[in-house]
């Protein structure tokens, strides 16, 4: 009875995935290639950019090749010439290197076989996409990739049972996506039982290379597997995209002014953080002077060190010597979680007061309390004053005077005296109260 409900979920999904397929193979009927490709071009010379972009794109979802690898190349800043608007192509397409590398993927992985006989155009298309995917892998992030890759995945899987079986491949040979054997013993799992010949012998090929756990994981997650809901189905509306860039904007505007007040910090406690994470700034004298500057020259190549996506020229551009606003609150940040007991303590006091970082009562004690559990004396005298007057902002901090009391009595233990008349004033004002 069980296997008999799992064979009718599983020939329900089957039944969801040819109607993807269906509707790509319905779009692709009676187009010429040429023609829909062409009537691209010719929106893109009269300089109706977002027309020919969404000529190509639909063309492409159809099974053209020429028009998934010109998406790559529109995507990846490169321009026709000919064009006759007067507004340049890039305005009206920014640069996405993520959609680029979708594109060329596709472009690269194209396969001629469920098509009429390719013309030297449609094959020169394919190839030059492969050749064009090194540069552009080389200028994206790690997690840029990924979601490129992704999004290839997704289209693949939105398609037949035979697109199904071609991105077992890509994902046994590291193709086109990460290798990941068990993603690509799923893929032919479900191929196979969607009839596809090539996918049983590549199964039978696979399954002796892995562990027992990697196969029981594939064959569960093809029994689980469900085709990916169409665009409409996951985009966002309208107004959602409005409200997120109205979000979007006061964060923005909150941001700026938070970081105005990030100038107002000592070079004395830079120079410490520098320190501590192993910049050398040598002597903690309170003066920007140039070794300080050379620390902090360290500091900011340190931080586009490893990204892929900047030239060398935009790597040496963030070297000034000066920390901007973002670059300091960023500095203490990493000296903080270096376990650093003054940059824990300016970390914590930041959040308090909303400088550089969104007010947060929760992360500030958070800070504070790994400061002050390495005695740091200020440390406890501001979690006595959070815990005498409570917090703003996020994760609000309520008034607690029995905590108040125990910080400022140890700040006081270690020698702070301001704590000595914090805790008289903390005391009086309690019996007072308490009258």
């Amino acid at each position: 009875m069980k296997k008999h409900k799992m064979t009718i979920l599983r020939k329900a999904r089957f039944a969801l995935g040819g109607i993807a397929a269906a509707s790509v193979l319905a779009l692709s009927a009676g187009m010429p290639a040429h023609a829909t490709y062409e009537a691209g071009v010719q929106a893109y010379m009269n300089g109706q950019y977002q027309q020919a972009l969404d000529l190509w794109q639909r063309f492409a979802v159809a099974g053209d090749v020429r028009s998934k690898n010109i998406l790559g190349d529109i995507y990846s800043g490169k321009t026709l010439e000919g064009s006759q608007a007067a507004a340049t192509p890039l305005e009206e397409i920014p640069v996405d290197n993520v959609a680029a590398l979708m594109w060329y993927t596709l472009a690269a992985h194209h396969d001629f076989t469920a098509y009429q006989t390719p013309t030297a155009d449609e094959v020169n298309a394919r190839i030059l996409a492969g050749q064009r995917l090194p540069d552009i892998r080389a200028r994206m992030s790690t997690s840029n990739v990924t979601k490129a890759e992704k999004q290839v995945a997704q289209t693949f899987e939105s398609g037949s049972a035979y697109d199904l079986y071609r991105l077992g491949d890509m994902y046994q040979k590291g193709a086109g996506v990460e290798k990941n054997n068990t993603k690509a013993l799923q893929m032919f799992s479900l191929a196979q039982e969607r009839g596809v010949g090539e996918a049983s012998a590549a199964y039978e090929f696979l399954e002796p290379l892995m562990t027992s756990t990697e196969i029981k994981t594939a064959l569960k997650e093809a029994a689980e597997w469900q085709p990916p809901l169409p665009v409409e189905h996951t985009g966002k509306t309208p107004q959602q995209e409005e409200l997120e860039r109205l979000k979007k904007e006061l964060e923005e505007i909150k941001m700026a002014e938070a970081l105005e007040a990030v100038s107002d910090i000592d070079v004395e406690l830079i120079q410490r953080a520098l320190n501590a994470l192993g910049f050398r700034a040598g002597v903690v004298d309170n003066n920007l002077g140039p070794g300080t500057r050379a620390s902090i020259r360290r500091f900011q190549y340190s931080t586009v060190a490893k990204d892929t996506a900047m030239t060398d020229e935009e790597k040496q551009a963030v070297v000034t010597g000066v920390l901007t606003p973002r670059q300091t609150v960023d500095l203490f940040g990493d000296a903080a979680k270096s376990d650093h007991p003054m940059s824990q303590y300016v970390f914590g006091i930041m959040h308090v007061r909303g400088i550089g970082v969104e007010q947060d009562g929760s992360k500030a004690v958070n800070w504070l309390s790994k400061a002050a559990d390495q005695n740091l004396a200020i440390a406890h005298y501001a979690l006595g004053v959070i815990y005498r007057d409570g917090t703003t902002g996020l994760n609000e901090v309520s008034p607690d005077e029995r905590k108040s009391a125990l910080h400022l009595a140890q700040a006081s233990a270690l020698g702070y005296q301001p704590a000595n008349d914090a805790l008289r004033r903390l005391s009086f004002e309690y019996t007072r109260d308490s009258q």
